[in-house]
């Protein structure tokens, strides 16, 4: 009975961080680090502050989240949890298309680099998670985490600034999100690496290198 009880508080657990932790979250998340973080960044005025926070959370937020009722409907997904491979196609053309503007639209005013870089990074990371998704089931939850550590350390790097306290939790974090996903079956410990690189390197490379 105890055995039962503990292994239904594991599979709760794993499909909370699932919710909390799901991709669609992840660069709001990623604004609120680079806002908050002891950088240059944290002195940009509220006011525009706030509009890039409301730009990316419509466009890359609630946007593919209010398409998943009419996708749903259609019978294009099975479910909103969208856990076989085929049925991620679209979301994930959809959500790559939205982050894609949203990048275009940023890199038309003048912000600073490293947010034009993170957004940039947000658009390759899921371009190749779609690409790659049209042969392979790629975890996607794992990406997303992999992206935020990668614009943790990157802009540690890129500003002089020590952010372990942002990247240390960020890399538990990405440990516990990434053990949901294989409790609940959802992907393979291969599925799950090769996700968090994709993620990383996506981010990583894109704001070390603008």
């Amino acid at each position: 009975m105890a055995e039962k009880s503990g292994a239904k508080l594991i599979r709760v657990s794993s499909m909370i961080l699932s919710v909390i932790f799901h991709p669609v979250f992840l660069p709001v998340y990623g604004l609120l680090i680079i806002f908050n973080a002891p950088t240059f960044l944290y002195y940009i005025p509220y006011d525009i502050k706030r509009i890039i926070f409301l730009l990316a959370m419509v466009n890359m937020t609630i946007v593919p989240l209010a398409l998943m009722p009419f996708l749903k409907q259609r019978n294009l997904i099975s479910s909103y949890s969208v856990e076989t491979r085929i049925e991620r196609v679209i979301p994930l053309g959809v959500g790559s298309m939205m982050y894609m503007i949203t990048t275009f639209i940023f890199f038309s005013y003048q912000i600073p680099v490293l947010i034009k870089s993170f957004m940039l990074g947000a658009s390759i990371g899921s371009f190749l998670l779609l690409v790659i998704t049209f042969r392979w089931k790629i975890s996607i939850h794992a990406a997303g985490m992999g992206g935020l550590l990668g614009s943790a350390m990157t802009m540690s790097v890129r500003t002089g600034a020590n952010l372990a306290a942002f990247w240390v939790p960020l890399i538990i974090i990405a440990g516990l999100v990434m053990s949901a996903r294989l409790t609940l079956g959802s992907h393979t410990p291969a599925q799950a690496y090769t996700g968090f690189l994709t993620g990383f390197f996506s981010f990583f490379l894109t704001m070390i290198l603008m």
